[in-house]
């Protein structure tokens, strides 16, 4: 049962993506093995790297840990971050996996941490399924869709990037870089989201019947990625966010349908965009969420790598 969110107290200010050495994997390892209040020094001898002269470099350690406290994954019992953490929200949305945790602690900061949250929006506003990775070319979406008092340099855009195909929810290929989520993602952002009336976001892994599709998607939208190319009216899928869907309806994992008499319906692109108008959009109001299949498409990137290693 999901607990209040509680930001971390003595957060640093800098920017989330000014993280630029932070990784998912490091992320997810060293918050995993936190057990209660812990001494920095001995996440740093456990997750420290061997230098030259003997020596051991923790400076990733370090920076990892500060990333964490400014999502509000960890904070200081003392108050000083180089000295003692602990975890905190472990029982909001209790057993939901860590990169889509991750991802739903970078999208709750405000202020300039928005800035993290944003870039998903501004990129979607293409309307494409697939931009072009350029760092040139993204800067210039994310100048022209946020308005942030601080320049969107390469490593900003590369932290972003790198960080987020990681987690699943975007993939960078020589293409361009590819606006979809991975199935893994898209799935527990369904079981975690609210799909009636009176029901509060929650993850517990149970499966859903005839559950309110815009109800699921709002809040998706709100709290972890955006999903809607748009909102107003009858709302518009995002074809990146649609294709998803597709593949898991084809797979059998959810049911998408729209009883004749149904309301708060949410209008989905055609796989050929070329045919993207009214007519040839199908419209749905209800989503039931079926077994997660035990394969590969639905295993997040970093429990893919683990699998094949």
């Amino acid at each position: 049962m999901s607990t209040t969110y509680t930001p971390a107290t003595n957060k640093p200010d800098k920017l989330l993506t000014g993280f630029i050495s932070v990784r998912a994997p490091e992320l997810k390892h060293i918050y995993g093995s936190l057990q209660g209040t812990t001494s920095v020094s001995e996440v740093t001898s456990k997750f420290g790297r061997p230098a030259t002269g003997g020596e051991v470099k923790t400076d990733h350690v370090e920076g990892s840990l500060r990333f964490l406290n400014a999502v509000d994954l960890v904070e200081s019992p003392t108050g000083d971050i180089k000295d003692t953490v602990e975890p905190i929200n472990e029982r909001h949305f209790e057993g939901l996996p860590f990169e889509a945790r991750l991802l739903y602690h970078c999208n709750q900061q405000d202020g300039r941490q928005s800035h993290f949250g944003d870039v998903h929006r501004a990129l979607l506003s293409e309307g494409s399924r697939t931009v072009n990775a350029g760092r040139d070319n993204l800067r210039t979406i994310l100048k022209r869709e946020t308005d942030y008092d601080f320049s969107w340099t390469d490593e900003k855009i590369d932290m972003w990037v790198t960080l987020c195909e990681q987690l699943g929810l975007v993939s960078e290929t020589e293409d361009g870089l590819v606006l979809s989520p991975c199935r893994a993602m898209m799935y527990d952002a369904l079981v975690l989201a609210p799909t009636s009336s009176g029901e509060d976001a929650g993850y517990d892994g149970e499966t859903v019947e005839n559950g309110e599709f815009r109800r699921a998607l709002n809040w998706i939208n709100d709290n972890l990625f955006t999903v809607y190319k748009a909102r107003t009216g009858t709302p518009r899928l995002h074809p990146a966010i649609a294709d998803v869907l597709r593949n898991m309806e084809e797979d059998g994992v959810l049911s998408l349908s729209a009883p004749g008499d149904a309301q708060n319906q949410v209008e989905v692109p055609p796989a050929d965009l070329d045919d993207d108008v009214r007519g040839n959009r199908r419209s749905v109001t209800h989503v039931s969420i079926h077994s997660r299949p035990d394969e590969t498409a639905y295993q997040y990137p970093l429990d893919q790598l683990l699998t094949h290693q």
